[in-house]
């Protein structure tokens, strides 16, 4: 007779078997969807998990999979900077200083517009229009 057996029923220990079974297949799909193998433990799941998103976010933005986070982020902070840059009207090489200048100088202007201009009439009399003012115009 196996120790299991001889033992009296317990639903302590028939949970304690499930939860372990799910936590052995859970473990197993986490193995598989990182591509390691799949008896890894947590430790190198997490350590591969890393190293896929390292390797597709490499991807997305069109660098080798083996560039750093470094090199990923360095990437990225350009990209955006360039896209921003652009928007606000300096050139895509700008620093954030001079892309935080040009936003100034449009913000100015465009409060100017609104608050330091005569206000247009319509043709019933004197009330004023209310012309929408696009800043970055």
């Amino acid at each position: 007779m196996s120790e299991e057996t001889k033992r009296p029923f317990n639903h302590a220990d028939e949970w304690k078997r499930i939860f372990r079974d799910i936590e052995r297949q859970v473990r197993r799909e986490a193995a598989r969807a990182v591509g390691t193998q799949e008896d890894a433990g947590w430790k190198e799941i997490g350590k591969e998990s890393d190293e896929a998103a390292r390797r597709n976010a490499a991807k997305a933005v069109g660098l080798a999979e083996d560039a750093s986070w470094d090199e990923i982020g360095e990437r990225i902070e350009r990209r955006t900077r360039a896209g921003i840059a652009h928007v606000v009207g300096t050139s895509e090489e700008s620093d954030w200083a001079t892309i935080g200048q040009m936003v100034d100088e449009k913000v100015h202007k465009f409060l100017d517009q609104i608050f330091n201009k005569p206000a247009k009439t319509h043709d019933r009399g004197d009330q004023p229009t209310d012309d929408l003012v696009d800043p970055w115009s």
